[in-house]
């Protein structure tokens, strides 16, 4: 981290910090409710299109992933130099428009190349984000700010599986895709509209002119993608966490994409019960991302390594739930059994990122996260929806097509377990590097 004074940060009215902070949460709402709206779509799909598991399990989650991945770090790199509000609203009016092509596919083909489109999409959306939530809350408060950014992913999950789901019921699944690619344009021209790009690190205790980046400065105190890597090859902690996340991520993309195919497939349940009774399921991860990232800022300046502990206590406990959970006989006990580990799975995202935010110098903030979602985007996004599919085609002509996917699913979690022991090792690393 850059070194810091004890100037006070630039004066930010808090209506104004928190206006930003509620529109980027809906942003990101409607990124992941996109990303759903294809998982709870995805039985429609396969049987209107003519796909198998493997083949959905690379649209859901491979061939997105690589894109998004890949695409993130050299445009995180632009947004560390340019307008980021601007960027973030070119990001969602792209991915919007390629939701709407999602619609008209008429083959893998054709939905391969709309779902790289949405993908290319998202990846200026996350990144610039936390950068531009950074220079509105200041370092004490950032773990929370994320923690409530982060609610948009478990609102997103939950109006992509209701609203999903009625509209194919009530219409058709293209018509779905059509009609829910709005709200990420209507989002887009607001915040051209009524946002201005903050001041880089003004909310840093340094004031941003003495964070001056000089040419003769040490790498790791640049700015730009190269500049970043070096910072976290000198931060263990930062890939620590990055370990963790990718692990988490492994099972939980796994979870929200097959969970609404499970239960139509093992559990029998309809599709328009699976949006009614699932989606508000998703709603209790928003009380766990807060909580996460509130409770690691307030045990952070007594309990050191805290931002890796906090999400490391609660997925050790959540991963035998989510197991009783896949082991319930129906439809309706598993949903209420996902309740509280799906609460438990969402308190890292705070810590997590506030942790890669005060670790790393306004200038290479946007590059950090984006290196960090390369990492668990690829290993968690990219495999874990299609080691799922993957696994659940090859025993299918054991064990039939539900009982394949509940043991595909079961197979998944254990990652949940990999990730809470690299959210230790990481409060480990923080320790040592506060101590």
């Amino acid at each position: 981290m850059a070194e810091t004074t004890d100037a006070s940060p630039s004066p930010v009215r808090a209506g104004t910090s928190w206006y930003v902070l509620t529109v980027l949460m809906l942003v990101y709402a409607v990124n992941f409710m996109d990303r759903q709206l294809f998982a709870v779509l995805q039985e429609r799909i396969r049987d209107d299109i003519g796909l198998q598991d493997w083949q959905l399990g690379l649209l859901g989650g491979t061939m997105f992933a690589l894109f998004y991945a890949i695409l993130g770090v050299p445009i995180a790199w632009f947004a560390d130099r340019t307008h980021r509000i601007r960027l973030i609203a070119m990001a969602a009016t792209l991915w919007s428009g390629f939701t709407a092509l999602t619609g008209m596919a008429q083959g893998f083909v054709h939905l391969a190349a709309a779902r790289i489109g949405v993908a290319v999409g998202e990846a200026g959306g996350v990144a610039p984000s936390y950068s531009v939530l950074s220079d509105f809350f200041a370092e004490h408060r950032r773990g929370f700010a994320i923690g409530v950014f982060s609610v948009g992913a478990p609102l997103g999950l939950t109006a992509g599986t209701l609203l999903g789901a009625m509209l194919a019921d009530a219409l058709s699944w293209r018509a779905a895709f059509y009609i829910l690619a709005l709200p990420g344009i209507v989002l887009a021209v607001l915040m051209v509209l009524t946002i201005r790009e903050p001041a880089r690190g003004q909310m840093d205790r340094a004031a941003p002119a003495q964070q001056k980046v000089t040419p003769d400065a040490p790498l790791a105190s640049r700015s730009g993608t190269l500049a970043a890597f070096a910072h976290m090859v000198q931060t263990p902690a930062l890939f620590m966490f990055a370990a963790a996340a990718a692990s988490t991520s492994f099972a939980g993309y796994a979870l929200y994409q097959w969970v609404p195919s499970f239960l139509q497939r093992s559990q029998g349940m309809s599709l328009d019960a699976v949006g009614m009774y699932l989606s508000p399921v998703f709603l209790f991860g928003m009380a766990g991302a807060v909580a996460g990232g509130w409770l690691a800022d307030r045990f952070a300046p007594k309990v050191r390594g805290a931002y890796g502990l906090v999400p490391g206590i609660a997925q050790l406990i959540a991963t035998p739930l989510f197991i009783i959970a896949l082991l319930a006989g129906s439809g309706m006990a598993t949903i209420l059994l996902l309740i509280v580990p799906t609460l438990l799975s969402y308190v890292w995202l705070g810590p997590t990122l506030a942790a890669a935010q005060n670790l790393s110098h306004p200038g290479i903030r946007a590059s950090v996260a984006a290196i960090i979602a390369l990492i668990n985007n690829l290993l968690g996004f990219g495999l874990g929806p299609l080691a799922i599919g993957s696994l659940s085609s090859t025993l299918t002509p054991m064990l039939g097509a539900g009982e394949a996917l509940r043991v595909s699913l079961l197979a998944g979690i254990s990652l949940y377990l990999v990730g809470a022991l690299c959210f230790l090792a990481a409060a480990h690393l923080e320790r040592r590097r506060t101590a």
